[in-house]
């Protein structure tokens, strides 16, 4: 006996069978895998130079000495076999000085040379120091009006002042320029000088400010 396919059933097997010959599997494609992040290089932003502003000018202080002459420049020179030419120059002084002492035995005996600002002209005095004891000054007119001639020695001190050779302080140089001679070489001298202004009131004289000696041997 021949079992009967219902024609609905047939038309369904024939529908599936068309179905399943037109499905294309395809294969599951593995999973992706965790996005990939990208970092960007930070990309360094230029900063405008920066320059430095130039230093405010500042006043330079005072390097000298508005109140009181400064150290003095003492200068000395051989111009003969017992002769030396001194040079004193303070532009701020009103007074020079020049100090000539003895060594040895000898060392309380000095002869001192002044020469100081006056109304008219410059004065200069000279003093002698016996064993410590000073004398009274002596002016020098002869000197102070540049008539003398010859030699200004001293009593206590084998030394003396070549008149022709005075140079004074002039138009505000302050420059005083002599040649002093020895009159015996077997004493030993030594040669100083210092200069003075006048800090508060005209014609006085303020501190002195002294030089270092220059020893003048034989």
């Amino acid at each position: 006996m021949f079992s009967r396919v219902t024609p609905l059933l047939a038309v369904l097997a024939l529908a599936l069978a068309a179905c399943a010959g037109s499905v294309t599997f395809v294969a599951p494609s593995e999973p992706s895998s965790a996005p990939t992040t990208t970092h960007l290089a930070p990309v360094a932003t230029p900063l405008p130079a920066v320059t430095p502003s130039a230093r405010a000018a500042t006043a330079s202080p005072n390097t000298g000495n508005v109140d009181a002459p400064g150290a003095p420049d003492f200068s000395v020179e051989p111009v003969g076999s017992q002769t030396i030419r001194v040079t004193l120059v303070d532009a701020d002084a009103k007074a020079w000085q020049l100090v000539v002492t003895g060594a040895g035995s000898r060392a309380a005996d000095s002869w001192t040379l002044t020469v100081e600002t006056g109304d008219v002209g410059p004065g200069i005095t000279t003093n002698e120091t016996k064993a410590g004891a000073g004398g009274d000054p002596v002016e020098q007119t002869a000197l102070e009006l540049g008539d003398a001639s010859g030699r200004v020695c001293a009593a206590t001190i084998p030394v003396c002042v070549i008149a022709t050779s005075v140079v004074l302080p002039d138009g505000g140089n302050g420059t005083l320029v002599l040649d002093l001679v020895r009159t015996d070489t077997a004493l030993p001298l030594a040669v100083s000088a210092a200069t003075a202004g006048w800090p508060s009131d005209p014609f006085v004289l303020g501190p002195w400010t002294t030089t270092e000696a220059f020893p003048w041997d034989a």
